[in-house]
């Protein structure tokens, strides 16, 4: 539906209509919106002018509305509220949150521990989190930082060091390691290593006969480690807080550091708000 601009009266006059008979007054309206009483007559006039109807019966001290006036304002309120909603949808926020994404167990493990720091700091300010494990999803538009897993170099996208990886045997401690599976996970990037690459690049073949049990991504890989479920090969950096608490604890064998790491990036070029360059900075602190 098209709406000529005039087949409407000036949306003002609508919003003191509003007012009015809300209050039953022009000196209570003018009191709500902060201007004189003089004015609220003036843009009451302009309404009924355009309809060509009276809204309200003047008997001082008494404001009544006519008939029209009580069937308008039920369409009038409805719609401004409307209107207010839709507003405020699309209206950039005062305290607009940072939209942050990382992978499952980067989140899970990692970040986690960090945004609850953050959030109890001085410099806190809200935050979506976005979890995913598929790469291009991590890197949509929609998203201000983003933890991305690599060498470091990402095409258009400003990067800064998090953590190295190390990757380590683990599994929950007093588990009979002998015959625990290992645990596998979906290898959704070309960079990222499982057993059998582990077990290539290490020359490590302790474990190469053990059972495999596949889990539907490296952060459940991590949780059926930690309910003694199997072996998973963890990266130390990632699980510091798990191997400190004792809840994980790495097995005999060597230890492979990949030259990959975790990073936080952004968008090349693109100028962060103040609220995630505060967030970029205690990250990377």
């Amino acid at each position: 539906m098209t709406i000529k601009r005039n087949a409407l009266p000036p949306l003002d006059t609508l919003v003191f209509f509003d007012c009015v008979m809300r209050h039953g007054s022009f000196t209570q309206a003018a009191s709500e919106l902060h201007v004189t009483q003089a004015a609220v007559s003036k843009r009451i006039r302009q309404l009924e002018e355009w309809l060509g109807l009276a809204l309200f019966i003047r008997d001082k001290p008494r404001l009544t509305p006519t008939v029209a006036a009580d069937s308008l304002h039920e369409k009038v309120g409805v719609t401004l509220e409307f209107l207010a909603q839709g507003l405020e949808a699309v209206r950039a926020p005062d305290d607009p949150p940072v939209n942050l994404a990382a992978m499952g167990a980067v989140s899970m493990f990692w970040l986690q521990p960090r945004l609850r720091a953050f959030a109890l700091g001085e410099t806190a300010c809200p935050i979506n989190l976005t979890t995913t494990d598929h790469p291009r999803d991590l890197i949509a538009p929609a998203h201000d930082l983003t933890v991305l897993y690599g060498d470091g170099q990402f095409p258009g996208r400003r990067a800064q060091l998090l953590f190295s990886e190390t990757l380590a045997p683990m599994a929950a401690p007093g588990a009979e390691t002998k015959n625990l599976p290992l645990l596998g996970y979906p290898l959704r990037g070309p960079d990222w290593i499982g057993w059998d690459k582990w077990h290539s690049q290490t020359g490590h073949g302790a474990l190469a006969d053990h059972p495999r049990l596949p889990c539907a991504s490296y952060a459940q890989s991590v949780g059926r480690a930690l309910q003694g479920d199997g072996i998973v090969l963890g990266s130390l950096p990632l699980l510091q807080d798990e191997v400190q608490h004792g809840t994980l604890t790495t097995l005999p064998g060597p230890r492979l550091t990949t030259g990959k790491g975790y990073y936080l990036t952004m968008p090349q070029g693109s100028v962060a708000s103040e609220n995630a360059a505060r967030l970029w900075a205690f990250l990377t602190s």
